[in-house]
């Protein structure tokens, strides 16, 4: 059986779309910038704020996907997964800059200690404790996916089970933290993601509870 693959037209739509996602929200941060006196580091670090968090999203979603086998055999298996690794590993990089460039930006009240530390930023300290725990949980649920190999079956599921506890967080990070969550398309944007992501999870679950519901019919089907 030959494996379906997204054609050539189809890509080509997928990268217009995220083009022009990513320009209209380069070009509304390049609005705001240019009427505020902010140094770069802080531009870079709400940049990667969001990077990493549409990564962690595209992760979870094609993640989703590699668990419902493909969603049910509409899309490729092997591209889901190799489209999970890459963006889970874009997650983590994108997380790490967006720390690192809040620790290193004076004014951000986010200093070493509370990067590692949950609740221990000078402000927002709820909502950057929150981050934290996420990006712990992004590290643990990476780091465990790069060990599978030497990790046991059910320990790996386990673990890999946080990701959509660190995912929520993420949101709620990015919602209550996010200086943008006043523009209207970062409200959109964590509206949406957070609807296809809850619409994924139930997609997942029906598609795994049916293969149960329909054993027992066949069983009485065939005696």
């Amino acid at each position: 059986m030959n494996e379906m693959r997204l054609s050539a037209p189809m890509q080509a739509l997928l990268a217009a779309a995220a083009g022009v996602l990513a320009m209209s929200m380069a070009l509304t941060l390049w609005t705001s910038a240019a009427s505020a006196e902010q140094p770069l580091i802080w531009w870079a670090g709400r940049a990667s704020g969001f990077v990493a968090y549409l990564a962690l999203w595209l992760s979870m979603m094609f993640g989703m996907a590699v668990s419902s086998k493909g969603m049910g055999g509409l899309l490729p298996k092997k591209l889901m997964m190799d489209m999970h690794q890459q963006w889970t590993l874009s997650a983590v990089v994108a997380t790490v800059v967006h720390v690192l460039t809040l620790v290193f930006h004076s004014e951000s009240g986010v200093g070493p200690l509370a990067a590692i530390v949950p609740f221990a930023s000078a402000r927002l300290t709820g909502p950057v404790g929150v981050g934290t725990i996420a990006l712990f949980g992004l590290l643990i649920v990476a780091g465990s996916s790069w060990l599978r190999t030497r990790i046991p079956y059910d320990a790996w599921r386990g673990i890999h089970a946080l990701a959509f506890g660190t995912m929520i967080m993420a949101l709620a990070h990015g919602w209550t933290a996010g200086t943008d969550t006043s523009l209207e398309w970062a409200r959109w944007l964590y509206a949406v993601s957070g609807g296809l992501l809850v619409g994924g999870l139930v997609t997942r679950v029906g598609l795994a509870i049916a293969p149960a519901a329909s054993k027992p019919t066949k069983r009485r089907a065939h005696s």
